[in-house]
């Protein structure tokens, strides 16, 4: 039996949120996710085009992190650029309470495991099952399951809290 969801409740369990789908719902178009390709969400975001506000806010995830302890709460999340990734953090700061060096961002999905064993090095002590990867993207678990001993938990799993 799964104690995934007995993890994410204990005080001591660091937490590694990503954003997209995540910490942010997904409706930045009008009758689809996305409104923009891959380019030009590229281009918006280099130009200082936020698209992360107040709506995307998950209620339920805002809701979920207000009684925790915020040193024990991260954010990797995947930027096009740097000035996406200066936006997310931005966002996370403002919506969620997440602490400015807390939130990594990467540029390829496959550098996320890297900046989790980052994390781990402030948390020698904690046992690494401790630390838990959150994300929606399926591929990004499986890795962070195949090449460590940190626990993943897919962001359906908040639906039952």
């Amino acid at each position: 039996m799964s104690k995934i969801k007995d993890l994410l409740k204990e005080n001591d369990t660091v937490l590694v949120f990503d954003i997209d789908g995540v910490l942010a719902v997904l409706e930045f178009g009008k009758f689809n996710h996305y409104e923009l390709d891959d380019i030009e969400w590229s281009k918006a975001t280099e130009a200082g085009i936020s698209y992360y506000t107040e709506d995307k806010v998950s209620k339920k995830m805002q809701k979920f992190l207000k009684d925790k302890n915020m040193n024990n709460i991260y954010v990797i999340t995947t930027a096009a650029n740097e000035n996406e990734g200066i936006i997310k953090k931005d966002y996370v700061n403002k919506y969620y309470n997440i602490i400015g060096e807390n939130v990594f961002y990467v540029f390829d999905n496959k550098n996320k495991v890297d900046k989790l064993k980052k994390i781990k090095e402030k948390y020698k002590d904690l046992e690494d099952y401790k630390i838990i990867m959150i994300d929606d993207t399926v591929e990004i678990l499986n890795r962070v399951m195949d090449n460590t001993n940190f626990s993943t938990a897919h962001i359906s799993t908040f639906l039952d809290i």
